[in-house]
């Protein structure tokens, strides 16, 4: 296990608004993070000051202006600045789950799948994922007369629990969790906590924004906070 899971410095990222005259609004200016393995670190601020652009620029939505992001992928350190899709399709499938504030909704696909897939796309059987994948959505409180439902069909904290499952499940070694207990009651919101306890105590490097405090008090090892661009400055 390498020392470092993941190492940004200087990372910068801003975005043109088309229609306010080709303005150009700063977000991150300069942003530097390093995490262990079995580390988490709950990103804080107000809103808009880059919280979820740190996220995404870790999974390769977002391409930065400058700097650098580098995480432990296979043994090495890789940098994702500047790095060719393919890049990002294998960190994907092997390295860095991503918990979203919406679950990316599929069509027909049962919930058993939507939560299966990633582990079979990593050449577990299909049947040992389908397995664990209903352990953990029977874990996180979705009866197993849904899982051959589509999550479309589902509640609003159905569907959440779902996104979660699907991230969990894997084992990644790395993991973005953007408010993961948003739509969740108190009991499910317990379950989110020991889950992520569980993750970081197999070695997982957890990067979260947590705007529930007990829950963020609960799984981070420390908070950093962010500053808007022009006060970085």
């Amino acid at each position: 296990m390498t020392e470092t899971a993941i190492e940004i410095q200087g990372l910068t990222k801003g975005f043109v608004r088309h229609a306010a005259h080709e303005r150009r609004l700063p977000v991150l200016g300069g942003f530097d993070l390093s995490v262990a393995p079995g580390e988490c670190v709950a990103l804080a601020g107000p809103s808009g000051v880059g919280k979820s652009t740190v996220l995404r620029c870790l999974y390769g939505s977002y391409r930065p202006q400058a700097g650098s992001i580098r995480v432990a992928h296979e043994g090495a350190l890789v940098e994702l600045v500047g790095a060719e899709p393919w890049l990002f399709r294998a960190l994907r499938r092997r390295t860095i789950g991503y918990v979203s504030q919406f679950l990316r909704l599929i069509p027909r696909v049962p919930a058993l799948r939507v939560v299966a897939e990633p582990m079979i796309d990593r050449g577990l059987d299909e049947a040992e994922a389908e397995r664990r994948a209903g352990a953990m959505l029977e874990q996180l409180n979705i009866p197993s007369r849904l899982w051959d439902l589509p999550p479309a069909t589902f509640s609003g904290g159905e569907q959440q629990r779902v996104n979660l499952a699907r991230a969990l499940a894997p084992d990644y070694p790395i993991l973005l969790l953007d408010e993961p207990t948003a739509a969740l009651d108190a009991d499910n919101r317990a379950v989110v906590v020991e889950l992520t306890r569980a993750a970081r105590t197999r070695g997982a490097a957890l990067v979260g924004i947590f705007h529930d405090r007990p829950v963020r008090d609960a799984v981070a090892d420390r908070i950093l906070e962010l500053v808007p661009s022009e006060a970085a400055a």
